[in-house]
């Protein structure tokens, strides 16, 4: 009788870890599903923002862009971005918040990525202020995320960078914009990082 009532206790115990376990995979689920659902947010100041998701090309990689945002052509990126030029810039009327993509062809594998944030870390701390820097996963893919200052000619620049491989190639989505409108605009730049998802 003893041993009946253990195994009992065992059985309900087991069976209430497992509700909760549930409970708790379910509420996740649902936050994860509102987080893709909802597209519009709000700068600091409660102007809202309205999004779409926005993929390159054929690529199976997902962000939220807001819908204000034009497309830059390409003499325009070709001015505002030295060296390494984006394969596709979002930007707002006057040019001052940017969402930059880049489809390098640097290879680089999914295991890569976080030796790849440490090593950008370290390459740029000595000409940047290195704000903070996260290591992550987004349905599979490794993802590495530095945010900081850079300088720029008349003004600094706060960058949120995300960056993953993607077929076996390094992809870097910066959300920018100068000095003066991070405070206002930072959230929004989280809400936009935030929203990376892949559909393979």
């Amino acid at each position: 009788m003893i041993i009946f009532v253990v195994i009992c206790v065992i059985f309900v115990i087991a069976c209430t870890v497992i509700q909760i376990k549930v409970r708790r995979e379910t509420a996740e689920l649902e936050k994860e599903a509102e987080k893709y659902e909802t597209l519009i947010t709000s700068t600091k100041s409660g102007e809202q923002v309205e999004t779409e998701y926005t993929h390159i090309e054929d690529n199976k990689f997902f962000v939220k862009i807001p819908k204000s945002f034009e497309t830059l052509d390409s003499e325009t990126i070709n001015i505002k971005y030295n060296g390494d030029v984006p394969s596709v810039v979002f930007s707002n009327e006057d040019i001052t918040i940017n969402i930059a993509i880049n489809m390098t062809e640097n290879d680089m594998s999914n295991d890569e990525i976080e030796e790849y944030k440490n090593q950008m870390e370290e390459m740029s701390k000595d000409s940047s202020e290195i704000l903070s820097s996260n290591y992550y996963e987004v349905d599979n893919h490794n993802v590495g995320q530095i945010k900081m200052m850079t300088e720029a000619v008349d003004t600094n620049i706060y960058n949120n960078i995300i960056f993953f491989s993607y077929n076996d190639k390094l992809v870097l989505i910066n959300f920018n914009c100068t000095e003066e409108l991070r405070e206002e605009w930072e959230g929004v730049g989280d809400f936009i990082t935030d929203s990376l998802f892949f559909t393979d």
